[in-house]
């Protein structure tokens, strides 16, 4: 491959890997862990110990208990976009994996490039925030 096509690859895989649509939401706040738990029933978590975090797959989220405080992480609503143009990729798996991901615009290949860094995210052990 020339120089040329070799930047052009480069170029669209930065765009798509900034561009993405791929947010997550967190929600915050104290709780009373002197039983070595948070209780986060209200959540539909059930009782989860400090220290640890608990996946609830089928709703694509993760709660974390700390010490005196949790943090629930969750995906946020897909856009309005234009179904013409964009396209919506959800794969199974756990959060953050399993949140729905909006690619616009030549759709083949940012399908291509979307397994490209999902492999590369696993490989790396890497999440968004």
């Amino acid at each position: 491959m020339g120089s040329k096509m070799l930047r052009y690859i480069l170029f669209s895989f930065c765009l798509i890997f900034c561009f993405r649509n791929k947010v997550q939401a967190n929600r915050y706040g104290t709780a009373d862990t002197s039983s070595g738990s948070c209780d986060l029933t209200d959540f539909n978590f059930g009782q989860v110990k400090v220290g640890v975090e608990k996946y609830e797959d089928s709703r694509c989220e993760l709660a974390i208990c700390v010490e005196g405080s949790y943090t629930i992480r969750s995906c946020n609503e897909v856009p309005d976009f234009d179904e013409n143009k964009c396209e919506v990729f959800t794969k199974s798996g756990r959060y953050p994996d399993c949140c729905p991901v909006v690619v616009c615009e030549k759709k083949d290949f940012y399908n291509l490039a979307f397994i490209f860094f999902s492999t590369l995210k696993r490989l790396l052990n890497f999440h968004y925030i």
